[in-house]
């Protein structure tokens, strides 16, 4: 059997499917293939930190001066003025 397509191993990492014969395959192959095997641990890793990921976990905005900094390089390196207003709201730039 060839290697497992990436797309299916995150269909068997995010384990919301009933399993198919496809992947009673898939998981044969896997048990033999490193390069699969290693590919589906990593991809169940990221899914299971995603589960399980909290508010706490999530990034915060950076202080007013970062954005300050930030928009006065890139209005440098363009040529265009800074935005009117900074900090954006909460849900930051754009």
């Amino acid at each position: 059997m060839a290697h497992v397509e990436s797309a299916h191993l995150v269909e068997l990492a995010l384990h919301n499917a009933t399993p198919t014969d496809a992947d009673a395959e898939a998981l044969r192959h896997i048990e033999h293939c490193t390069r699969c095997r290693d590919e589906l641990d990593m991809l169940t890793r990221v899914v299971t930190a995603a589960r399980t990921a909290e508010t706490a976990d999530l990034p915060t905005p950076p202080p007013e001066h970062v954005w300050r900094r930030i928009t006065r390089e890139v209005s440098r390196e363009t040529g265009t003025p800074p935005p009117p207003h900074y900090p954006w709201p909460d849900n930051g730039p754009g």
